[in-house]
């Protein structure tokens, strides 16, 4: 059933244009109808961004393992999560090589990870069904986001990283996303969930005052101090997004002294996030000075991407 849904959705992409389906998706979340040709609110040009925009950094970037080596050469290895191994196909997974804890996933998509909490009771044939069909799927099919359409597929298996251990969990960030305008950090997106699952989005500005917005989720009404680190997650992404017009550098924070980088977003939520009020759509569109870089080459900006290591921990 899933392989038909998504054959039908890559179907769909021959019959419909990006523009109308973005648009009536839009239209249909947001309850208002975008002006993408002359967008104002930051939804509107995240989908100018995904129909117009044509800069190769992108795919790039959002190659979980290309991105790596970017990574590496900006603000150091260090801030990675260190990879095991990586795979073309799921077959080539031997678990008996694999530490108790680990994480797999794709490189090319999202919503692939499966944890690992105890690799004697890790059902493996399930994890290769769910890897199988997303090395099967490309995301551009789906979402209309352009930049995943030329990504090659491999599975990833990275170290397990413990953000809560021996802490609150509901007072420890889940995710950091710093969205960037013009290559400078102006708010963060925080991740909470509490002990019953359920998950907040806080927004701050660089300087730890919680902003009057929301981003799909309610406001953690329990205060939070500042993260020890968040001035530090605020320098890297600063020097990880100096290309772009905007980006979204996001991290994670397992302890008081380590941070890793999570990935460079681009297209947040395929241009449909719920923000309220209404208000801040428009607020956060006028910090964006949107260009187009449809021609500009990766050597504009940084020398070519090296493959990935693969199959050596870092």
């Amino acid at each position: 059933m899933k392989k038909l849904e998504y054959f039908l959705k890559k179907l769909r992409t021959f019959i419909i244009s990006d523009k109308a389906y973005l648009t009536n998706k839009f239209t249909k979340k947001l309850g208002y109808i975008p002006n993408i040709k002359t967008p104002k609110s930051f939804n509107e040009k995240v989908n100018f961004r995904m129909i117009y925009d044509k800069n190769p950094l992108y795919t790039q970037l959002a190659d979980k393992l290309a991105v790596r080596d970017y990574v590496s050469r900006t603000i150091g290895y260090e801030y990675l999560v260190p990879i095991l191994a990586a795979f073309n196909h799921v077959n080539e997974i031997n678990i008996d090589k694999l530490p108790k804890r680990f994480v797999l996933k794709c490189n090319h998509d999202s919503g692939s990870s499966i944890i690992c909490q105890n690799r004697a009771k890790f059902d493996l044939h399930k994890a290769k069904e769910k890897l199988s069909f997303h090395l099967m799927k490309n995301l551009y099919y789906i979402t209309r986001e352009r930049h995943y359409k030329d990504i090659a597929p491999q599975i990833i298996c990275e170290e397990y990283i413990d953000l809560f251990a021996n802490k609150n969990r509901k007072l420890v960030p889940e995710t950091c996303r710093i969205h960037c305008f013009s290559g400078k950090p102006v708010y963060a997106e925080i991740d909470y969930t509490d002990e019953f699952g359920h998950e907040f989005i806080n927004i701050y500005d660089i300087n730890w005052q919680l902003q009057p917005v929301t981003f799909d989720y309610p406001n953690m009404l329990e205060p939070v101090s500042e993260p020890p680190l968040f001035q530090e997650m605020l320098r890297l992404a600063q020097i990880l997004v100096t290309p772009f017009d905007y980006c979204r550098a996001d991290f994670l924070m397992s302890d008081e002294n380590t941070l890793y980088f999570s990935e460079l977003t681009f297209a947040p939520n395929a241009g449909r996030t719920v923000i309220s009020p209404l208000s801040w759509d428009f607020k956060l569109g006028e910090l964006w000075e949107q260009r187009i870089t449809e021609t500009q080459s990766i050597t504009q900006t940084e020398p070519a991407f090296a493959t990935a290591s693969i199959n050596k921990k870092k």
